[in-house]
């Protein structure tokens, strides 16, 4: 398919079916691909604005290029952004290679000043998907890897992907349009470079027709896989849930399953698991509960029926000391005063603490629990450790976290929400009780 005015028309169609009635932020390096795409949607009478980053890396060939795509903005009528970066400076200690740090500067500059717009358009082409793909297989792929660069991701459009450098150099020729030429493009200390100016060649010895085929390979590997992920979302569906933020993955569905180890991988990718502790989670399956496996974000506990993964948020091993009744309630809780009538009446939900007025009285301290801890659970003879309790209650690594203890005079009064303390109930000899009800914000 040779490239002209009509031909992208028509494939852009494909993909924003209304065209004329949306503006496109076009990413402009000012290079021959960006250079033709502003071309293209000229000469298509569509409505643009143009965007330019210029991260220093080219000493003055970098605001040649700036200058350049300003002309270029004046010549086409169109609003203009520019965003310089001190790209070296944002490297420094961060572990990632300058076209890495390049890129996540980009993206987000783009993304800060695309808000307005419905679509910002980058000039990635058929070759580029290519060389996207051969990179992500020189480095260790899955599946997704194999697709290439997607036509359309969240507001991120790609319209020339169908269209091979050849075609675009075609382009710019019949129509005479003048371009900036980097020279670090043919320079193999970048990667991508590299993959262009020395594989690809060696590999066109094999297939002249490298580009074309690749092309369609990739649509091949895009469509395989969808159905891939289509399946993965099935048994997704029938071994997980979430709740509250925190996914539950059921050892019992897991286990029998032949491609388990596949299977919980898929599930934990969104949680930036590796590959490697995958394969130490599922060696421990069978194991008894307790261990927790990390990744950079989250955190997963191997408990007895599932494996329960959540976010890793720093706690704040707090002490709060609470003066009155008013400022209780500041943090969550509801106290009212009885007076003792027969019958008494108390529902039986941990949430909601009675406590004999003579022993209650402020000021009151709520605390992270601590090991060593112990208390007098209510119901139970004698005196147990915070941990043994938990442990008695099944109560998983999480949860354990989130509890806290109200206190009085350094005595544990209230394990909140779970048990109160035998020491601090209503006895006969009460006259009068307080009843706190814990509405779960701390």
């Amino acid at each position: 398919m040779e490239l002209s005015a009509v031909t992208f028309y028509q494939h852009l169609k494909k993909i924003v079916p209304e065209p004329e009635q949306v503006v496109f932020l076009l990413a402009v390096s000012g290079g021959k691909d960006s250079s033709a795409m502003v071309h293209l949607f000229s000469q298509c009478g569509l409505k643009i604005a143009m965007a330019h980053c210029n991260f220093h890396l080219r000493g003055e060939a970098s605001n040649r290029d700036m200058e350049w795509v300003k002309k270029m903005s004046e010549t086409y009528h169109c609003k203009l952004y520019i965003q310089e970066f001190d790209t070296i400076s944002e490297q420094a200690d961060s572990g990632k290679s300058i076209e890495m740090v390049a890129r996540d500067l980009r993206y987000h500059w783009f993304r800060e000043i695309g808000k307005p717009y419905h679509y910002i358009v980058t000039a990635h082409h058929a070759n580029d998907n290519v060389e996207t793909l051969l990179l992500n297989l020189s480095r260790g792929t899955g599946l997704k890897g194999l697709t290439g660069i997607p036509t359309l991701s969240g507001q991120f459009l790609r319209p020339l992907l169908p269209f091979t450098s050849d075609q675009i150099e075609k382009y710019i020729a019949d129509n005479q349009i003048d371009y900036c030429t980097d020279a670090t493009n043919f320079s193999e200390q970048y990667q991508r470079n590299k993959v262009r100016l020395s594989v690809i060649p060696k590999l066109r010895e094999i297939n002249p027709e490298l580009i074309d085929t690749f092309t369609q390979n990739i649509a091949r590997f895009s469509q395989q896989y969808n159905f891939y992920s289509r399946q993965i979302l099935h048994f997704q569906n029938e071994i997980t849930f979430c709740e509250n933020d925190i996914c539950y993955i059921s050892i019992e569905k897991l286990l029998p399953n032949k491609d388990k180890e596949l299977l919980l991988y898929e599930f934990l990718k969104p949680y930036n698991f590796r590959a490697a502790v995958v394969q130490d989670i599922i060696r421990h399956l069978s194991d008894e509960p307790g261990k927790v496996f990390y990744s950079a974000s989250h955190e997963l506990l191997k408990d007895r029926k599932y494996l329960i993964v959540k976010e890793i948020k720093e706690i704040n091993f707090f002490s709060i000391t609470i003066e009155s009744s008013e400022e209780l309630e500041k943090y969550g809780f509801s106290i009212t005063r009885h007076e003792k009538n027969m019958p008494l009446h108390f529902e039986d939900d941990p949430r909601i603490l009675y406590v004999d007025a003579e022993h209650f009285h402020f000021p009151v301290v709520i605390r992270h629990w601590e090991k060593g801890d112990y208390f007098y659970p209510l119901g139970l003879r004698g005196k147990k450790k915070i941990s043994d309790f938990f442990v008695d209650k099944k109560t998983d690594l999480f949860a354990k976290k989130k509890i806290k203890l109200l206190c009085i005079d350094n005595q544990i009064v209230w394990v909140i929400g779970q048990r109160a303390d035998d020491r601090f109930k209503i006895k006969e000899k009460t006259f009068s009780y307080y009843k706190i009800v814990y509405h779960g914000r701390i």
